[in-house]
């Protein structure tokens, strides 16, 4: 149920925060999840507890709502437990309570790692000179993996979209090509069900046959937690 990332335990299956929060890509349903989870710590541990149960044993928490609530008392209750973060899109990147939850690995949101810019080096800086292994999240991934592949040698680890339907992704076949190439390099899957628009058993299948070490899954649920993080550690198991 865990890989392991630079020597760095990371659980293959970790329930993603992007439903919590309500992000856009999730259409007319994006302000009902929003309004669901993004304040209730109960309504989201309920979602939490049920991927628990499933196998799945980490969370990719955002500084947003009650998020980081949630996320320490898993941590707190459950002794196997993992928790990965992203910095806001912002001036401010909040990682002062990813760090204070003990985050493995902090990425640097989208926003400012697509710059390509001082903000992104100054985030880099910032968050390695806390003793934090740093990734990079990525939405314009084909230009932003290739410029940290050039550019940021140091940096190894990388959230990013990839999915059977190609959603988010750019040019999909480029992108594969991309990252099952780059062995040295570390990729965890996001957007892996393509907002919903994909089954878990032909997302993940689709996940297993690509240099993908683990993934995160919004989900919204209890049925649809035990089912998805069943279907992909299953799918996992096949790499």
């Amino acid at each position: 149920m865990f890989c392991t990332i630079e020597g760095i335990k990371i659980p293959l299956v970790m329930t993603g925060s992007s439903t919590f929060v309500g992000s856009a890509q999730f259409g007319k349903n994006a302000r009902i999840y929003r309004k669901k989870f993004l304040k209730n710590t109960e309504a989201m541990l309920e979602i939490l507890k049920a991927s628990y149960q499933a196998g799945g044993r980490g969370f990719h928490v955002v500084d947003a709502g009650k998020i980081v609530e949630a996320a320490k008392i898993m941590l707190e209750t459950h002794n196997d437990y993992v928790v990965i973060g992203s910095t806001f899109p912002g001036p401010d990147p909040l990682i002062e309570n990813l760090i204070a939850i003990g985050a493995k690995i902090i990425f640097i949101h989208a926003s400012a790692a697509d710059r390509k810019d001082q903000r992104l080096n100054a985030l880099i800086e910032e968050i390695s000179s806390r003793g934090v292994h740093i990734g990079l999240a990525v939405h314009n991934a084909i230009s932003t993996l290739t410029y940290a592949f050039e550019n940021l040698p140091d940096i190894k680890t990388f959230l990013t979209p990839f999915n059977k339907a190609g959603l988010y992704m750019g040019y999909k076949e480029q992108l594969e090509q991309l990252i099952d190439q780059k062995k040295d390099c570390f990729f965890i899957g996001m957007k892996t069900m393509a907002a919903g628009k994909l089954n878990p058993e032909e997302a993940f299948d689709y996940i297993s046959k690509h240099n993908i070490c683990a993934a995160t899954i919004g989900m919204v649920t209890l049925e649809e937690a035990t089912i998805t993080t069943k279907m992909a550690l299953e799918m996992f198991s096949k790499k």
